[in-house]
């Protein structure tokens, strides 16, 4: 509802700003602390509302009337006219002061969508989300999506990280223009299903001499947890002290600073030769396909850039993948004897243990052999995190968020959960889905349009429940399973599981068709161009070997 709506509508009542006060004080009135409005309404434009405990946000009182006449000439109150250059972070639409608030009637204004998180899932959710009829809020500790196929290419320069990153404003425009839809930089804490809120807390650790985090609430007709998993580290002590996880942009800037960092180190004078082996030994724990690819794109890397630019220490520098059954297990034999051969090529020498202890310098496996590392990559899978284990719902095997066949919570009114964070019930008498990208994108899509087909049958507000046909439940079919193995070599597999019969290949050829899917797959066609001019610059010219 816009501004100008709401004054022709209640024409002379007050309405509560609440932000920090502001130097041009004219025409503002400051009220005492204990004067402002309490956290758990629901607002009408920004629905979010600053924790009272933390920091001190200031209440004014302006009249209705004004802001009417300023939404008018302006078309947004924070666009022109007298809320001009207003960080407003919270207001309602109402002279409720010192009364509880009352919800306004389904039909008076915009359903408000919100979705934690911007993964696989969470950005297909928002891209497809009809914004006309909803205003999107997305919740989330990074504000762009990262496109994981490609990530491992990132860590030795064959790509840059931006060819990677695809902000959630190009994805879902209206995050950055419409009144009512919005990014927070902030990661949930809490949900409170009753009261149709969830608690939020800002992010701001890693950066120097800015705000401390405060807490906040954001009030939700639909609320969509999209919030991923985290690394399974099967509580091995010393792994997220000195492993680094390949799930994020920064993890792969960590992994090439400190790789390029050993390269340089083991070059000067000085060093014992068990130390510079030890600095230029790379370990990869976990035989999936983000374990292989990286394992392939690093002997690559090793092979073509280090042997030419590193000469002095080219015969130091090994890999091993240490994987405690077979590498990529969930593709056909064939090519899992392939991508062995392929590896053991390249210089990739694969281990079969279990790891038991990681310490600063080595890690210690099941048969007590200690192997000593100077970069240690950890890639065994995903698990449900903290986060969600935390949430007052039912979960799925695994510790997942539980869904029904429609990816609704059947706990809670106008709740959902998509991704790696949520699984089929047992009740439903499905599988647990895998925690692949593909399976999450699929989720998001199907949940938009399911959303979308609510919003228009009158069912989007919050308890506005009508009789609506959801129309047929979600099904997941497989479309295959793709993995590079370095040495323009990778593997295609498009059986639609371990068990059945479909084709299957590997080679040259099937190097072309990963590029070519993955590159058709990036979101936008500016990080398409991205992702060629990198491949483009690094066939002609190599890597880029430049720690920044």
């Amino acid at each position: 509802m816009g501004h100008g709506r709401v004054a022709a509508e209640r024409r002379g009542a007050a309405v509560d700003v609440v932000f920090p006060w502001p130097r041009h004080r004219k025409n503002f009135h400051r009220t005492r602390d204990d004067e402002t409005t309490a956290s758990g309404f629901r607002p009408s434009r920004c629905p979010f509302t600053r924790d009272p405990t933390v920091g001190e946000p200031l209440a004014v009182q302006i009249s209705a009337s004004r802001i009417g006449r300023s939404a008018r000439s302006s078309g947004h109150p924070t666009r022109g006219g007298f809320l001009a250059k207003t960080p407003i972070v919270q207001h309602r639409i109402s002279s409720l002061r010192r009364r509880p608030w009352r919800r306004r009637p389904c039909s008076a204004r915009s359903p408000a969508s919100r979705a934690a998180a911007a993964g696989w899932a969470g950005s297909r959710l928002m891209k497809d989300l009809d914004t006309t009829g909803y205003e999107v809020v997305c919740v989330s500790p990074r504000n762009h999506m990262v496109f994981t196929p490609l990530l491992a290419s990132t860590c030795v320069g064959t790509l840059e990280f931006r060819s990677v990153a695809e902000p959630l404003a190009r994805i879902q425009p209206a995050v950055s223009k419409s009144p009512g839809s919005y990014f927070l930089l902030a990661r949930c804490t809490a949900v409170d299903p009753d009261a149709h809120t969830i608690d939020c807390e800002t992010v701001t650790e890693g950066e120097k001499d800015t705000l401390k985090p405060w807490k906040f609430k954001v009030a939700y007709d639909k609320l969509v947890f999209a919030c991923g998993a985290e690394a399974s580290t099967f509580g091995i002590r010393g792994v997220t002290d000195h492993a680094i996880f390949l799930r994020e942009v920064h993890h792969a800037q960590e992994i090439r600073r400190k790789l390029l960092l050993n390269l340089m180190l083991s070059d000067v004078p000085g060093i014992s030769e068990e130390e510079k082996r030890r600095l230029l030994h790379c370990v990869v724990v976990g035989g999936g396909p983000t374990g292989v690819e990286f394992s392939g794109e690093l002997s690559d890397f090793i092979i073509r850039d280090v042997k030419q630019r590193y000469s002095h220490v080219k015969d130091y520098i090994h890999v091993t993948l240490i994987e405690a059954n077979e590498i990529l297990s969930s593709f056909d034999v064939r090519l899992r004897q392939y991508a062995t051969n392929q590896l053991t090529k390249s210089g990739v020498r694969l281990v079969r243990g279990i790891v038991k202890d990681v310490q600063p310098n080595k890690l210690i496996l099941d048969n007590g052999e200690e192997v000593p590392y100077g970069l240690l990559v950890w890639s065994t899978g995903v698990g449900a995190s903290s986060f969600v284990k935390s949430l007052p719902f039912p979960k799925s095997p695994g510790g997942r968020i539980g869904v029904d066949e429609w990816l609704r919570v059947p706990s809670a009114r106008d709740v959902f959960a998509i991704g790696d964070c949520s699984g089929f019930l047992e009740s439903t008498g499905k599988d647990v889905l895998p925690a692949l990208a593909q399976v999450a994108e699929r989720q998001g899509k199907y949940l938009a349009h399911l959303l979308n087909h609510v919003m228009k049958a009158g069912g989007g507000h919050a308890n506005c429940e009508i009789d609506v046909d959801l129309g047929p439940a979600f099904v997941y079919k497989h479309l295959g399973s793709m993995a590079t193995v370095g040495r323009y070599k990778a593997l295609v597999d498009l059986r639609q599981s371990k068990e059945s019969k479909g084709i299957s290949l590997a080679g040259f050829v099937s190097w072309f068709i990963w590029r070519s899917a993955y590159l058709t797959r990036v979101v936008s066609w500016r990080n398409r161009f991205y992702v060629a001019i990198n491949w483009l610059t690094t066939l002609l010219f190599g890597r880029d070997i430049s720690r920044i």
